[in-house]
């Protein structure tokens, strides 16, 4: 297959030609898409304004080049995680970026999916939090770490997806600390199931561990 067939989703009218999964005001836009038989999802950035600037002078990376450069960190620690198929970023006007990422499908379910049945699951929830301690030590951060952050495929396996909140750093302040760890909290508690009290003692008690793993204090 030749991955330029995808380039058409920078100029078609993807409203009325394209699966649209979810369209975030225009800036943010996913598709599904299959493909010689292969299941693909694309997503789409639109970036316009001053932030432009600041990615044309490689002060920061536009979000499909992001989920790379995130994906070859995650590659070197070893931690499963859905890998780009392709990218491709284009300048539209001197002040308007898009880009996009493609990814294949490795899994429809997410650990949200487990939520009800989390006793008979545990496993796949400790591998949540584990994982987000793993990436805390090796200075890769997510201030959106959520359950839907995490694929389930069909051998059982658990693979990240999602980059756009995460970030790598040197130096961590205080408020920077506790926004991830917001970040984390929000995560399970945006969920409705969080009513569940069993599964809400479930979670405090693994962000004790977490706070006690990483020694931040609050």
């Amino acid at each position: 297959m030749k991955e330029d067939i995808f380039l058409r989703y920078f100029y078609e009218d993807y409203e009325r030609m394209f699966e649209i999964i979810k369209n975030h005001k225009n800036k943010r836009i996913i598709f599904k898409s299959e493909i010689e038989g292969n299941k693909y999802y694309i997503k789409k950035y639109v970036l316009k304004g001053r932030k432009v600037l600041s990615v044309k002078v490689g002060l920061k990376r536009d979000k499909a080049s992001h989920y790379k450069f995130i994906s070859n960190k995650l590659k070197k620690l070893r931690v499963n995680h859905v890998e780009p198929y392709y990218i491709k970023t284009i300048t539209k006007s001197l002040l308007n970026i898009e880009s996009i990422l493609v990814t294949r499908e490795e899994g429809t379910k997410t650990v949200e999916d487990f939520i009800m049945d989390f006793k008979e699951h545990q496993k796949i929830f400790k591998v949540f939090f584990d994982t987000f301690i793993f990436l805390c030590k090796n200075g890769i951060y997510c201030t959106d770490y959520n359950l839907s952050g995490m694929l389930v495929n069909e051998k059982n396996e658990l693979l990240l997806i999602d980059f756009d909140s995460y970030k790598t750093k040197f130096y961590l302040s205080k408020k920077f600390k506790k926004r991830v760890i917001d970040g984390l909290i929000n995560g399970y508690k945006a969920e409705n199931y969080y009513s569940c009290k069993e599964f809400q003692e479930y979670c405090e008690k693994e962000l004790k561990r977490v706070l006690e793993k990483l020694k931040w204090n609050f």
